[in-house]
Protein backbone atom coordinates (compact mmCIF):
# COMPACT_ATOMS: atom_id res chain seq x y z
CA UNK A 1 0.00 0.00 0.00
CA UNK A 2 3.10 2.44 1.05
CA UNK A 3 4.84 1.98 -2.23
CA UNK A 4 1.41 2.00 -4.56
CA UNK A 5 0.80 5.30 -3.25
CA UNK A 6 4.43 6.55 -3.40
CA UNK A 7 4.10 5.49 -7.11
CA UNK A 8 0.49 6.69 -7.54
CA UNK A 9 2.00 10.60 -5.97
CA UNK A 10 4.88 10.35 -8.66
CA UNK A 11 3.53 9.38 -12.18
CA UNK A 12 1.10 12.44 -10.83
CA UNK A 13 3.55 15.18 -9.79
CA UNK A 14 6.01 13.78 -13.23
CA UNK A 15 2.50 14.35 -15.29
CA UNK A 16 2.07 17.93 -13.82
CA UNK A 17 5.68 19.23 -14.64
CA UNK A 18 5.48 17.37 -18.14
CA UNK A 19 2.82 18.69 -19.03
CA UNK A 20 3.31 22.06 -17.52
CA UNK A 21 0.30 22.31 -16.22
CA UNK A 22 0.54 22.89 -12.05
CA UNK A 23 -0.70 19.86 -10.07
CA UNK A 24 -4.26 20.84 -9.49
CA UNK A 25 -4.44 21.72 -13.50
CA UNK A 26 -6.61 19.44 -15.86
CA UNK A 27 -3.89 16.58 -16.38
CA UNK A 28 -2.55 17.17 -12.52
CA UNK A 29 -3.40 15.55 -9.21
CA UNK A 30 -6.54 17.17 -7.88
CA UNK A 31 -9.04 16.87 -10.46
CA UNK A 32 -10.56 18.31 -13.83
CA UNK A 33 -10.31 22.08 -12.69
CA UNK A 34 -7.51 24.42 -13.47
CA UNK A 35 -8.32 27.22 -11.51
CA UNK A 36 -7.83 24.34 -8.13
CA UNK A 37 -4.36 24.99 -8.30
CA UNK A 38 -4.71 28.76 -7.46
CA UNK A 39 -6.93 28.09 -4.18
CA UNK A 40 -3.54 26.42 -2.86
CA UNK A 41 -0.39 28.28 -4.55
CA UNK A 42 -1.64 31.21 -5.21
CA UNK A 43 -0.06 34.58 -3.93
CA UNK A 44 2.86 32.96 -1.85
CA UNK A 45 5.39 34.50 -3.46
CA UNK A 46 6.83 38.14 -3.90
CA UNK A 47 7.68 40.01 -7.31
CA UNK A 48 10.83 41.26 -5.68
CA UNK A 49 11.89 37.53 -4.39
CA UNK A 50 11.51 36.10 -7.95
CA UNK A 51 14.36 38.43 -9.29
CA UNK A 52 17.35 36.83 -11.45
CA UNK A 53 14.68 33.36 -11.19
CA UNK A 54 13.52 32.04 -14.69
CA UNK A 55 9.91 33.53 -15.21
CA UNK A 56 7.96 30.52 -15.91
CA UNK A 57 9.56 28.96 -12.62
CA UNK A 58 6.49 30.52 -10.29
CA UNK A 59 4.35 28.47 -12.38
CA UNK A 60 5.21 25.22 -12.15
CA UNK A 61 5.46 26.07 -8.37
CA UNK A 62 3.14 23.35 -6.44
CA UNK A 63 3.39 24.14 -3.02
CA UNK A 64 1.30 25.56 0.12
CA UNK A 65 3.44 28.14 1.58
CA UNK A 66 6.57 30.24 1.36
CA UNK A 67 8.67 28.34 3.63
CA UNK A 68 11.86 30.78 2.46
CA UNK A 69 10.03 33.65 3.28
CA UNK A 70 8.70 32.42 6.27
CA UNK A 71 11.82 31.02 7.44
CA UNK A 72 15.14 33.01 8.91
CA UNK A 73 18.18 32.00 6.15
CA UNK A 74 21.51 33.34 6.87
CA UNK A 75 24.24 33.93 4.74
CA UNK A 76 26.75 30.67 4.77
CA UNK A 77 24.50 28.15 5.95
CA UNK A 78 23.32 25.17 4.32
CA UNK A 79 19.28 24.13 3.53
CA UNK A 80 18.03 21.41 2.70
CA UNK A 81 14.45 21.42 0.58
CA UNK A 82 12.42 18.40 0.53
CA UNK A 83 10.49 17.36 -2.51
CA UNK A 84 11.98 19.96 -4.52
CA UNK A 85 10.42 19.95 -7.43
CA UNK A 86 11.01 22.04 -9.94
CA UNK A 87 13.50 23.70 -7.97
CA UNK A 88 12.30 27.04 -6.73
CA UNK A 89 12.18 27.17 -3.40
CA UNK A 90 15.95 25.76 -3.41
CA UNK A 91 16.84 28.57 -5.84
CA UNK A 92 15.57 31.43 -3.39
CA UNK A 93 17.20 29.30 -0.75
CA UNK A 94 20.42 29.69 -2.73
CA UNK A 95 20.13 33.28 -3.10
CA UNK A 96 19.80 34.03 0.40
CA UNK A 97 22.32 32.02 1.75
CA UNK A 98 25.30 33.46 -0.84
CA UNK A 99 28.37 31.84 -2.53
CA UNK A 100 29.71 30.73 0.67
CA UNK A 101 26.48 28.60 1.32
CA UNK A 102 24.81 25.82 0.07
CA UNK A 103 20.81 24.45 -0.88
CA UNK A 104 20.02 21.33 -2.02
CA UNK A 105 16.90 19.85 -3.43
CA UNK A 106 15.81 16.38 -2.99
CA UNK A 107 13.57 14.91 -5.41
CA UNK A 108 11.94 11.12 -6.01
CA UNK A 109 10.63 12.37 -9.55
CA UNK A 110 13.25 12.48 -12.39
CA UNK A 111 10.87 14.93 -14.47
CA UNK A 112 11.10 17.05 -11.54
CA UNK A 113 14.88 17.12 -11.43
CA UNK A 114 15.72 17.86 -14.93
CA UNK A 115 13.72 20.33 -14.94
CA UNK A 116 14.73 21.96 -11.83
CA UNK A 117 18.64 21.34 -13.42
CA UNK A 118 17.10 23.71 -16.22
CA UNK A 119 16.17 26.81 -14.14
CA UNK A 120 19.55 26.11 -11.68
CA UNK A 121 21.30 26.61 -15.14
CA UNK A 122 18.86 29.45 -16.26
CA UNK A 123 19.47 30.96 -12.92
CA UNK A 124 23.34 31.51 -13.17
CA UNK A 125 23.47 30.51 -9.44
CA UNK A 126 26.07 27.35 -8.65
CA UNK A 127 25.39 26.85 -5.30
CA UNK A 128 22.92 24.60 -5.19
CA UNK A 129 22.23 21.67 -6.18
CA UNK A 130 19.23 18.57 -6.40
CA UNK A 131 19.99 15.05 -5.22
CA UNK A 132 17.08 12.18 -6.43
CA UNK A 133 15.79 10.07 -3.13
CA UNK A 134 13.11 9.56 -1.11
CA UNK A 135 12.60 12.11 1.92
CA UNK A 136 12.22 8.62 4.31
CA UNK A 137 15.42 8.16 3.53
CA UNK A 138 17.78 11.71 3.06
CA UNK A 139 21.26 10.85 1.08
CA UNK A 140 23.38 13.36 3.02
CA UNK A 141 25.39 12.51 6.29
CA UNK A 142 24.00 13.16 9.32
CA UNK A 143 24.51 16.54 11.08
CA UNK A 144 25.70 18.15 7.95
CA UNK A 145 22.24 20.92 7.39
CA UNK A 146 21.63 24.04 8.97
CA UNK A 147 18.14 24.27 7.98
CA UNK A 148 15.09 21.45 6.45
CA UNK A 149 12.06 23.33 4.59
CA UNK A 150 9.46 22.01 2.58
CA UNK A 151 6.74 22.90 0.70
CA UNK A 152 3.37 20.52 1.16
CA UNK A 153 5.39 17.05 0.89
CA UNK A 154 5.54 15.51 4.26
CA UNK A 155 1.86 15.37 3.92
CA UNK A 156 2.62 13.27 0.62
CA UNK A 157 4.80 10.94 3.03
CA UNK A 158 2.65 7.37 4.19
CA UNK A 159 5.83 7.04 7.21
CA UNK A 160 5.75 11.02 8.83
CA UNK A 161 7.63 9.45 11.76
CA UNK A 162 10.88 8.41 9.76
CA UNK A 163 10.86 11.68 7.57
CA UNK A 164 10.95 13.44 10.88
CA UNK A 165 13.53 11.13 12.34
CA UNK A 166 15.25 11.54 9.21
CA UNK A 167 15.67 15.37 9.25
CA UNK A 168 16.53 15.19 12.94
CA UNK A 169 19.64 13.04 11.53
CA UNK A 170 20.69 15.58 8.95
CA UNK A 171 20.36 18.26 10.95
CA UNK A 172 23.24 19.93 12.66
CA UNK A 173 23.14 20.49 16.46
CA UNK A 174 20.92 23.62 17.04
CA UNK A 175 19.47 23.20 13.51
CA UNK A 176 15.88 23.85 12.59
CA UNK A 177 13.06 23.09 10.47
CA UNK A 178 10.75 25.17 8.77
CA UNK A 179 8.78 23.93 6.62
CA UNK A 180 4.77 24.78 4.65
CA UNK A 181 2.56 21.82 4.82
CA UNK A 182 -1.69 21.23 4.85
CA UNK A 183 -2.85 20.35 8.07
CA UNK A 184 -5.91 19.40 9.64
CA UNK A 185 -7.56 20.95 12.89
CA UNK A 186 -9.42 17.54 12.98
CA UNK A 187 -9.34 14.21 11.65
CA UNK A 188 -10.33 13.70 8.13
CA UNK A 189 -12.96 10.39 7.24
CA UNK A 190 -11.45 7.71 6.18
CA UNK A 191 -13.43 8.28 2.67
CA UNK A 192 -10.84 10.78 1.91
CA UNK A 193 -7.55 8.86 3.25
CA UNK A 194 -8.43 6.24 1.13
CA UNK A 195 -8.40 8.33 -2.05
CA UNK A 196 -5.39 7.85 -4.19
CA UNK A 197 -5.93 11.35 -5.99
CA UNK A 198 -6.47 13.02 -2.46
CA UNK A 199 -3.63 11.91 -1.60
CA UNK A 200 -1.77 13.25 -5.17
CA UNK A 201 -3.69 16.17 -3.80
CA UNK A 202 -2.13 16.96 -0.58
CA UNK A 203 -4.72 16.14 1.49
CA UNK A 204 -5.47 12.82 2.53
CA UNK A 205 -2.15 12.24 3.88
CA UNK A 206 -2.61 15.17 6.23
CA UNK A 207 -1.83 15.29 9.93
CA UNK A 208 -4.09 16.95 12.81
CA UNK A 209 -2.09 19.93 13.76
CA UNK A 210 -1.87 18.86 17.46
CA UNK A 211 -0.51 15.06 15.91
CA UNK A 212 2.00 17.06 14.12
CA UNK A 213 3.36 18.86 16.70
CA UNK A 214 3.52 15.23 18.81
CA UNK A 215 5.44 13.51 16.30
CA UNK A 216 7.89 16.19 16.34
CA UNK A 217 8.39 16.59 20.02
CA UNK A 218 8.58 12.54 19.53
CA UNK A 219 11.11 12.49 17.45
CA UNK A 220 13.51 14.82 19.41
CA UNK A 221 12.71 18.64 18.21
CA UNK A 222 12.24 21.30 20.71
CA UNK A 223 10.53 25.15 20.21
CA UNK A 224 7.38 23.51 17.89
CA UNK A 225 5.33 25.92 16.78
CA UNK A 226 2.79 25.41 14.04
CA UNK A 227 1.08 28.66 12.43
CA UNK A 228 -1.86 28.20 10.44
CA UNK A 229 -1.51 30.37 7.59
CA UNK A 230 -4.30 29.39 5.01
CA UNK A 231 -8.02 28.18 5.71
CA UNK A 232 -9.35 26.82 2.82
CA UNK A 233 -13.76 26.91 1.62
CA UNK A 234 -14.37 23.14 1.13
CA UNK A 235 -17.92 25.07 0.00
CA UNK A 236 -16.30 26.53 -2.83
CA UNK A 237 -16.82 25.19 -6.03
CA UNK A 238 -13.07 25.74 -7.11
CA UNK A 239 -12.08 23.77 -3.78
CA UNK A 240 -14.60 21.35 -3.94
CA UNK A 241 -11.98 19.65 -6.74
CA UNK A 242 -9.92 18.68 -3.36
CA UNK A 243 -12.39 17.13 -1.98
CA UNK A 244 -13.83 14.30 -4.18
CA UNK A 245 -16.51 11.83 -2.68
CA UNK A 246 -18.18 14.35 0.17
CA UNK A 247 -21.41 15.19 -0.64
CA UNK A 248 -22.58 18.92 0.40
CA UNK A 249 -23.63 18.36 3.87
CA UNK A 250 -20.36 16.94 4.41
CA UNK A 251 -18.35 19.36 3.14
CA UNK A 252 -20.42 21.68 5.11
CA UNK A 253 -19.45 19.62 8.07
CA UNK A 254 -15.66 19.77 7.46
CA UNK A 255 -15.23 23.14 6.47
CA UNK A 256 -12.32 24.85 7.99
CA UNK A 257 -10.98 21.46 8.75
CA UNK A 258 -8.35 21.53 6.21
CA UNK A 259 -5.38 24.43 6.72
CA UNK A 260 -1.96 25.47 5.21
CA UNK A 261 0.07 26.21 7.85
CA UNK A 262 3.99 26.81 9.01
CA UNK A 263 5.68 24.37 11.20
CA UNK A 264 8.92 25.19 12.72
CA UNK A 265 11.03 22.83 15.35
CA UNK A 266 15.07 23.12 16.45
CA UNK A 267 17.26 19.97 16.70
CA UNK A 268 18.23 20.13 21.09
CA UNK A 269 21.69 22.32 21.00
CA UNK A 270 25.28 20.29 21.80
CA UNK A 271 26.57 23.13 23.80
CA UNK A 272 30.61 22.44 24.39
CA UNK A 273 32.55 24.55 27.27
CA UNK A 274 36.13 25.56 27.07
CA UNK A 275 38.85 24.43 29.72
CA UNK A 276 35.94 20.76 29.52
CA UNK A 277 35.30 19.57 26.12
CA UNK A 278 38.70 21.96 24.18
CA UNK A 279 41.06 25.27 25.06
CA UNK A 280 41.57 28.42 23.69
CA UNK A 281 45.04 29.55 23.22
CA UNK A 282 47.09 31.45 20.58
CA UNK A 283 47.52 30.20 17.60
CA UNK A 284 51.49 28.84 17.15
CA UNK A 285 53.21 29.57 13.79
CA UNK A 286 53.07 26.04 12.57
CA UNK A 287 48.77 25.66 12.84
CA UNK A 288 48.68 28.36 10.78
CA UNK A 289 47.79 26.37 7.70
CA UNK A 290 46.00 24.57 9.39
CA UNK A 291 43.91 27.97 9.95
CA UNK A 292 44.36 29.01 6.16
CA UNK A 293 42.64 25.64 5.39
CA UNK A 294 39.41 26.30 7.53
CA UNK A 295 39.39 30.17 6.44
CA UNK A 296 39.33 28.65 2.58
CA UNK A 297 36.92 26.44 3.57
CA UNK A 298 34.40 28.92 4.90
CA UNK A 299 34.94 31.30 2.16
CA UNK A 300 36.82 33.62 4.47
CA UNK A 301 39.96 35.84 2.88
CA UNK A 302 43.41 34.39 4.23
CA UNK A 303 45.48 37.23 3.03
CA UNK A 304 47.23 38.93 6.22
CA UNK A 305 46.39 35.88 8.49
CA UNK A 306 49.89 35.40 9.99
CA UNK A 307 51.66 35.05 13.44
CA UNK A 308 53.26 38.75 12.63
CA UNK A 309 49.92 40.42 11.73
CA UNK A 310 47.63 40.31 14.83
CA UNK A 311 46.39 37.74 17.29
CA UNK A 312 44.85 34.62 16.25
CA UNK A 313 42.96 32.40 18.92
CA UNK A 314 42.06 28.92 18.14
CA UNK A 315 39.44 26.91 20.13
CA UNK A 316 41.47 23.38 20.36
CA UNK A 317 41.25 19.59 21.28
CA UNK A 318 43.51 17.47 19.02
CA UNK A 319 42.42 18.97 16.08
CA UNK A 320 41.55 23.16 15.18
CA UNK A 321 37.81 23.25 15.93
CA UNK A 322 37.54 27.04 15.44
CA UNK A 323 39.59 30.64 14.85
CA UNK A 324 39.11 34.41 15.27
CA UNK A 325 41.62 36.99 14.91
CA UNK A 326 42.32 40.49 16.19
CA UNK A 327 44.25 43.37 14.37
CA UNK A 328 44.97 45.75 17.32
CA UNK A 329 45.80 49.66 16.09
CA UNK A 330 45.92 51.05 19.37
CA UNK A 331 42.50 51.56 20.66
CA UNK A 332 40.56 50.80 17.35
CA UNK A 333 40.53 46.86 16.48
CA UNK A 334 39.79 44.81 13.34
CA UNK A 335 38.16 41.85 13.96
CA UNK A 336 38.43 38.95 11.50
CA UNK A 337 38.49 35.31 10.57
CA UNK A 338 36.15 34.17 12.75
CA UNK A 339 35.70 30.36 11.24
CA UNK A 340 34.12 26.69 13.43
CA UNK A 341 34.20 23.42 11.26
CA UNK A 342 30.93 22.70 10.41
CA UNK A 343 30.95 19.66 13.26
CA UNK A 344 31.61 21.75 15.86
CA UNK A 345 28.62 24.59 14.57
CA UNK A 346 25.86 25.65 16.70
CA UNK A 347 27.86 24.24 19.87
CA UNK A 348 29.31 27.52 21.27
CA UNK A 349 32.79 27.55 20.10
CA UNK A 350 32.14 30.43 18.31
CA UNK A 351 30.60 32.66 21.06
CA UNK A 352 33.60 31.76 23.60
CA UNK A 353 36.24 32.16 20.89
CA UNK A 354 34.84 35.67 20.63
CA UNK A 355 34.23 36.49 24.16
CA UNK A 356 37.79 35.16 24.72
CA UNK A 357 39.09 37.89 22.27
CA UNK A 358 37.01 40.71 23.45
CA UNK A 359 38.21 40.19 27.17
CA UNK A 360 41.53 40.08 25.96
CA UNK A 361 41.03 43.15 24.08
CA UNK A 362 39.91 44.71 27.03
CA UNK A 363 42.85 44.33 28.76
CA UNK A 364 45.31 46.14 25.84
CA UNK A 365 43.09 48.88 25.51
CA UNK A 366 40.98 48.47 22.44
CA UNK A 367 37.69 50.18 22.89
CA UNK A 368 36.31 50.04 19.29
CA UNK A 369 35.89 46.97 17.55
CA UNK A 370 35.46 47.02 13.66
CA UNK A 371 34.79 44.06 11.43
CA UNK A 372 34.40 43.61 7.56
CA UNK A 373 31.85 41.06 6.80
CA UNK A 374 29.99 38.95 3.85
CA UNK A 375 28.46 36.04 5.91
CA UNK A 376 28.40 36.85 9.94
CA UNK A 377 26.02 40.39 10.48
CA UNK A 378 22.85 38.63 11.93
CA UNK A 379 25.19 36.17 14.20
CA UNK A 380 27.43 38.86 15.55
CA UNK A 381 24.61 41.65 16.45
CA UNK A 382 23.96 39.44 19.34
CA UNK A 383 27.11 40.63 20.62
CA UNK A 384 26.06 44.37 20.06
CA UNK A 385 27.95 45.12 16.61
CA UNK A 386 26.15 47.51 14.75
CA UNK A 387 25.94 48.08 10.97
CA UNK A 388 28.01 50.98 9.86
CA UNK A 389 28.76 52.63 6.93
CA UNK A 390 32.51 52.17 5.64
CA UNK A 391 33.59 55.51 5.60
CA UNK A 392 33.19 55.13 9.36
CA UNK A 393 36.07 52.26 9.54
CA UNK A 394 39.22 54.48 10.64
CA UNK A 395 41.38 55.21 7.80
CA UNK A 396 44.57 53.82 8.90
CA UNK A 397 42.59 50.57 9.91
CA UNK A 398 41.79 50.19 6.66
CA UNK A 399 44.91 50.64 5.06
CA UNK A 400 46.90 48.74 7.49
CA UNK A 401 44.79 45.47 7.05
CA UNK A 402 44.50 43.45 4.43
CA UNK A 403 40.69 43.08 4.93
CA UNK A 404 40.54 46.81 3.28
CA UNK A 405 41.49 45.65 0.02
CA UNK A 406 40.65 41.80 0.08
CA UNK A 407 36.77 42.97 1.01
CA UNK A 408 34.52 44.24 -1.30
CA UNK A 409 32.68 47.43 -1.25
CA UNK A 410 29.51 45.78 -0.95
CA UNK A 411 30.53 44.30 2.46
CA UNK A 412 28.97 45.20 5.37
CA UNK A 413 31.21 46.87 7.88
CA UNK A 414 30.27 47.01 11.58
CA UNK A 415 31.05 48.12 14.84
CA UNK A 416 31.12 47.37 19.06
CA UNK A 417 32.05 49.96 21.42
CA UNK A 418 33.87 48.01 24.49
Amino acid sequence: MKEDIREQVRQKYAQAITSKSGCCASTGCCGDNRNVTSAITGNLYQSTEMEGLPQDILATSLGCGNPTALGNLYAGETVLDLGSGAGLDVLLSAKRVGPFGKAYGLDMTDEMLAEANVNKVKSGLTNAEFLKGHIEDIPLPESSVDVVISNCVINLSVDKDQVLQEIYRVLKPGGRIAVSDIVTTKPLPDNIKQNMLAWAGCMAGALVDEEYKTKLTKAGFENVELEITRTYDLTDLVVRHLTPGLASEELIKWNGALVSAFIRARKPSQKMAAGKDFSIKLAEQEEFLQIHELLIKSGLPTAGVDSSNGIYYIASDQEIMGVVGVEQYGAAVMLRSLAVKPQFQKAGVAQQLIDYALEALKSTGGTDIYLITNTAEQYLTRYGFAKIERNRVPNHVLATSALGDACSSSSTCMHLKL
